[in-house]
């Protein structure tokens, strides 16, 4: 008899804990009692005030109760015994018939309350953490959203930045060719005057209005440059290295000559397609040269020079950038690529410029930025890796 209690027990013991889904858990444990101790009838009540059971075996759940306290008991209902499991979240009900060894069951099953309770604490604390999860899941998603808006947000006020710059540059690229209208269009006026009573000589008109026409093709060249550069890259595109040098080079070339920058370009990578956001990456060239620009204003500087390397190695394609501008401050060197971090307050500087270089470098052309003191000046590293490439 003893080694069918044992049985008994040991088969109840197994059916505990065996996941970590309450109804699942609470429907293998009630099958189990019942047919294990061959009741009548088992049910798992999921709330104390509850007289439906969550899961249920057999019959007899119409019999009411009322639970007074966390201890395990035991009463007679006409022909029938009952037992009552009160737990941590609900309560269970076995019923008999007359005939059953009712002590020992009740024993048996009272001695599983620490046991079931263990186990609907386990389940509660898997459901709290799936919520938890479900719920950090949508913050991460809300977070990753907000954070994904403010670097739109901050990428179009970084462009706007330098705005003002970029009419600068475009005053510097008008200048010649309308000085350059300007003479032509006075010429022809002149020579109209001088040949109020002779014929005109139309061959020279020709070339003065081709002139001229060359001067306009130039200014609209211009304007649409500047108009691309503004038109956001919502596609990566294959573009040739030299491309995206020279347009950079061409939208502020004739600010850094009226500044006396002398500008060298040695591209080894010449020929080299990239599949990437051209926009973006002319933007980060074009901040890192204004920064330089800027660097020259703020020191006392004969001989300015810029110079543009690209070249290959492990990592991919590198383009980079020095000055002999004087070097960035080693105390500051770590923060400069930091949000709203800038050296040029005093000329309302927004510390926007490298934020976004780095942003632009890092999400969307998957590669790396630094900067570094080298020879009396900055260096600023750009590295592409190649396997980004289509």
């Amino acid at each position: 008899m003893k080694e069918k209690y044992l049985a008994i027990s040991y088969e109840c013991l197994s059916s505990i804990g065996n996941s970590f889904e309450l109804e699942s858990m609470m429907s293998e444990v009630v099958i189990t009692f019942y047919q294990a101790t061959r009741a009548l009838f088992v049910g798992y009540y999921a709330d104390v005030n509850s007289d439906t059971p969550m899961i249920a075996a057999g019959k007899g759940a119409d019999i009411k109760i009322e639970i007074e306290n966390s201890s395990c008991f035991t009463f007679e209902h006409e022909d029938s015994h009952v037992v009552i499991l009160p737990l941590k979240n609900g309560y269970m009900k076995f019923i008999y018939d007359k005939h059953s060894d009712i002590k020992y069951i009740c024993k048996l099953i009272c001695n599983f309350q620490r046991k079931i309770n263990f186990a609907l604490s386990a389940c509660s604390g898997v459901k709290e953490l799936e919520e938890l999860n479900d719920k950090l899941e949508e913050k991460i998603e809300s977070a990753v959203r907000k954070i994904r808006k403010h670097e739109e947000m901050l990428l179009v006020q970084s462009k706007s930045a330098i705005m003002g710059e970029m009419l600068e540059m475009i005053a510097h690229q008008w200048r010649q060719p309308i000085t350059s209208i300007g003479m032509i269009s006075n010429n022809m006026l002149f020579n109209i005057m001088l040949s109020e009573n002779q014929e005109l000589d139309k061959e020279s008109f020709k070339n003065e209005l081709d002139d001229i026409n060359k001067q306009i093709k130039y200014l609209s060249h211009t304007i649409d440059d500047f108009r691309s550069f503004f038109k956001e890259s919502k596609f990566k595109e294959e573009i040739v290295l030299d491309v995206i040098l020279n347009k950079s080079l061409s939208l502020i070339k004739k600010q850094l000559e009226y500044n006396s920058i002398e500008i060298k370009v040695n591209n080894t990578c010449q020929g080299m397609k990239l599949y990437t956001y051209k926009n973006e990456l002319t933007q980060v060239l074009l901040n890192l040269l204004h920064n330089s620009k800027d660097a020259f204003d703020m020191h006392d500087i004969e001989n300015k020079k810029i110079s543009i390397d690209s070249f290959l190695n492990e990592e991919g394609i590198v383009i980079e950038l020095k000055d002999n501008a004087g070097g960035i401050d080693e105390t500051i060197l770590k923060k400069i690529f930091e949000p709203y971090f800038s050296t040029k307050k005093e000329k309302n500087g927004t510390g926007i410029g490298l934020y976004m270089s780095k942003t632009i470098v890092e999400t969307h052309l998957e590669g790396k930025i630094s900067a570094r003191n080298e020879e009396g000046g900055a260096v600023f590293s750009i590295i592409i890796p190649l396997n980004n490439q289509k």
